[in-house]
């Protein structure tokens, strides 16, 4: 009895799963990407001693609780991606800190295909500084120091809240690095 069961049952799933179309290839197709005009808007706050621009389609919030007051993130919902960015009161060696976060991008080295490093510099609004470009299937993607050389420094890093995968993200990538360098041009201190 259930052997004729089984037998019956494959009878049956042979004779509906053939049929007499041709297979036919799928067409190539595009992730398809509709990016937002870019609108800026100030950032700043009588508690941080620092002002920038960032996008109308980001926001600008506290991501841990631990963090001071003027550590928060600029948080891209629409890409599911944020720009992590810490400030320190520098009490001690701002060359210090500008190591540790040059080998904190570096580490990303062994997964990346390139980083490239930009210094920048801003004499009127005493604003100085390095951006790191990083290529590749890495976590971050873009960061950047800044620094009055003297108290203060602000660091950012861009990331994403997906597997990394640069060849998916690349348009998306490039699309929010043009915001984060919006930042670091319009970033001056208030003091």
């Amino acid at each position: 009895m259930k052997l004729l069961k089984v037998s019956l049952t494959i009878l049956i799933a042979s004779f509906t799963s053939c049929n007499n179309e041709e297979p036919h290839p799928k067409p190539k197709s595009y992730l398809r990407i509709d990016l937002p005009k870019k609108e800026y808007y100030s950032v700043n706050s009588s508690t941080c001693p620092f002002a920038f621009d960032i996008p109308n389609y980001a926001s600008w919030q506290k991501r841990f609780k631990n963090n001071n007051d003027c550590s928060k993130a600029v948080i891209f919902p629409q890409f599911k991606a944020e720009i992590l960015c810490d400030y320190i009161n520098v009490d001690n060696d701002i060359s210090e800190i500008s190591e540790l976060f040059r080998n904190k991008m570096y580490d990303h080295s062994f997964k990346s295909t390139a980083i490239i490093e930009r210094s920048w510099f801003n004499d009127s609004n005493h604003v100085y500084g390095v951006t790191y470009e990083v290529k590749g299937n890495t976590a971050c993607n873009y960061g950047f120091f800044l620094t009055d050389s003297l108290n203060h420094v602000f660091v950012g890093q861009l990331l994403f809240q997906s597997k990394p995968n640069y060849d998916s993200l690349s348009p998306m990538i490039k699309f929010i690095i043009e915001d984060a360098e919006k930042l670091v041009e319009s970033f001056n201190w208030i003091n």
